[in-house]
């Protein structure tokens, strides 16, 4: 529905119960089949002018955390992100805003953010997410955004990532396909039928969950 939440949901619960890895190899092929579905129902709303300065940088920040991927310990980064996620979703949905006046140049720093977080953890939303939502874009320009973005973005990670993509990870990845597949559907239903002021909610409430599921599993797994 929001076209992000895929990932931000899955990573974290996927993470009690399989290698990092794997997972991060399931979120980038179930993702982009269902992403691609995205882009392209929200393809009139998608402007180059507030999209190119995000991608760019994203795609730019994805060999980035594809090597973090292989040096930095996953619960450091997951730590880190999950801290910043919980601050900021909380404050937004308080309703504390502060639009940044030269949203273009923010936007290089926040795609370089989003590319590399994808790369490395699987979970590119957060920076993105709290950002646009700060920004206050309409949910059908939101959506169409972060949809063209994690394609791009997660369709270059495959690559990247070839060290790590054996037969048994690339088998399990694309027998989850189908079940992507069916989640846009019933998530664009979903999304024609709410408010912006309620898609916004969902997004900055995925982004939060997203955070206490990673504290919770760091926690878990350092016991």
């Amino acid at each position: 529905m929001t076209g992000f939440g895929a990932g931000l949901l899955a990573g974290p619960a996927l993470t009690l119960f399989l290698e990092p890895k794997l997972v991060v190899m399931i979120i980038m092929f179930t993702g982009i089949a269902n992403l691609l579905f995205v882009a392209h129902n929200a393809r009139n709303h998608i402007y180059a002018a507030r999209a190119l300065p995000l991608i760019i940088p994203a795609i730019l920040g994805v060999p980035v955390g594809a090597y973090l991927l292989h040096k930095v310990a996953p619960s450091i980064t997951s730590f880190t992100i999950a801290c910043i996620s919980i601050i900021f979703s909380v404050m937004l949905l308080m309703g504390y805003h502060i639009p940044i006046k030269r949203e273009a140049a923010s936007s290089i720093g926040v795609g370089f953010m989003s590319g590399l977080m994808t790369a490395g953890v699987g979970m590119g939303g957060p920076p993105l997410i709290l950002f646009l939502s700060n920004q206050g874009w309409p949910k059908e320009v939101f959506r169409g955004t972060t949809a063209t973005l994690f394609t791009g973005t997660l369709s270059i990670v495959l690559y990247i990532i070839g060290g790590i993509a054996t037969f048994s990870r690339t088998l399990i990845s694309l027998s989850l396909i189908p079940a992507g597949i069916i989640g846009f559907f019933i998530g664009n239903l979903l999304f024609q039928r709410i408010s912006a002021s309620i898609f916004l909610k969902i997004s900055l409430s995925l982004i939060l969950i997203a955070g206490f599921a990673s504290l919770f599993i760091n926690l878990f797994k350092s016991l």
